[in-house]
Parts: C-alpha cells; structure tokens; sequence
C-alpha cells in the first residue's frame, strides 16, 4: 500500500524519489527516511521462484499505485524495456509521468500504449519475458472480467502475474494457466513488500516460509 508523504522524512529511497509516495519510513541515524516496499516485494517475489528480469522485456498493465511501483522498481532492478498499457482514464496522466520518469532517469526503456488497442496488446506480449496485470480488473466489483481477450495472447513460456489475488484464480490467470504459463497472483508481493517493511523496521527477517503456508502462496508450473 502507498501514501502520499507530506514533509515526514528526511530522505527518500530511489524508488520513493522516483514515485513520490511512500508507505514505510524508518529512522536511520537521526534521519528519517521514506521507502516505498511494493515494488520490492514484487521483484523478490519473483526471485523466490527463479524468476530473473533483469535485462528483459515486461508488459504491465496499468497506472496506479501498485503499476506504478512494480514499473518503477522493475527499471531500478534492470529490466531492459517496460510496454506499459492503461486505458485513457484518470490515470492516464500518471502513466505518461511514469514514462517519463523510467526514461529519464534509470537505463530502462518505457511506453506508453492505448489498453484499448488490442492488437498492439498482442504485439508487445509476443516478445515480452514476463506480463503483468496491475490493474484491478479480475477482483470485485469486476471479478470473473479479464483484461485479456482471450487465452490466443498467450504463449507458454510467459510468465503470467496477476497483481489482484480474490479470488486466488482469476479469470486471465485461468486463461494463462490453461495454456501453459508459469502464473502467480498478487498474495507474494504483498507477503514480501510486508516482509521488506517489516526489515526496514526492525532489523529483523520476517518468517517466510511460515507465512508462505499461511497465505498458501506457491508457484504454478
């Protein structure tokens, strides 16, 4: 979870700089700095199941806050190129900062395209190494949608992330899932940007594993 920080930190991370919000501020020293953990949990997540992305293309659908943090954190952690696809709504103009700001200051390149436009949906998915939902399409009040026409976007060996995570199998994930792609939802990013938080916070590694059984996260081969 993001929020906009007032003049409560004295520092930012780079992703914090980057997003301009934060959700954890910790005191370093007399200093208190502000971290956003969201895209953090999303990249570990990944690692945690063998999944590197540094060097390669992603295709992230949406613009809000979760989007926002996996593009930004993604750029950060190397990923070459980011196709970036929201609809033109109020969070448009935030999309097109985040280009911007992926462009300008990190080695990553990024763009902006039309959700609407399906057919260039298909293109930038055919070549990408990874495809995610950040959008909350596939939860309520639009569970059983799919931002995805239908399963022909995908191919095999995608691997498919759908941020949303009630009900566990979405709709697109089952799409993805039925063709063959490694699939995960959003449960371990939310495990490990809490996990990142709590480390921040108190020096100390959260218990991974435990929670992992808890929150029945595993991973779809």
């Amino acid at each position: 979870m993001q929020e906009r920080s007032c003049k409560t930190h004295d520092e930012l991370s780079p992703a914090a700089r980057i997003i301009g919000a934060v959700n954890t501020i910790v005191n370093e020293d007399g200093k208190l700095v502000g971290h956003i953990t969201d895209g953090i949990g999303f990249v570990r997540n990944l690692k945690e199941h063998g999944v590197d992305v540094k060097g390669k293309k992603m295709v992230v659908l949406g613009a809000g806050g979760a989007a926002t943090a996996i593009e930004i954190q993604a750029a950060l952690d190397g990923v070459k190129e980011i196709s970036i696809f929201n609809i033109h709504d109020k969070f448009w103009a935030n999309a097109e900062e985040t280009v911007k700001k992926i462009n300008e200051r990190t080695n990553c390149k990024a763009t902006l395209y039309d959700l609407d436009d399906k057919e260039k949906l298909r293109e930038e998915m055919a070549d990408s190494y990874i495809f995610v939902n950040g959008t909350g399409v596939g939860m309520k009040p639009l569970e059983g949608m799919s931002v995805v026409p239908d399963k022909s976007f995908f191919r095999p060996e995608l691997i498919v992330v759908d941020v949303p995570y009630s009900p566990l199998e979405t709709k697109m994930r089952k799409r993805a899932k039925e063709v063959g792609c490694k699939t995960m939802n959003g449960l371990g990013m939310m495990l490990f940007q809490g996990a990142a938080a709590f480390k921040l916070w108190t020096g100390q590694d959260m218990p991974i594993e435990h929670m992992k059984e808890v929150l029945n996260i595993r991973y779809d081969d």
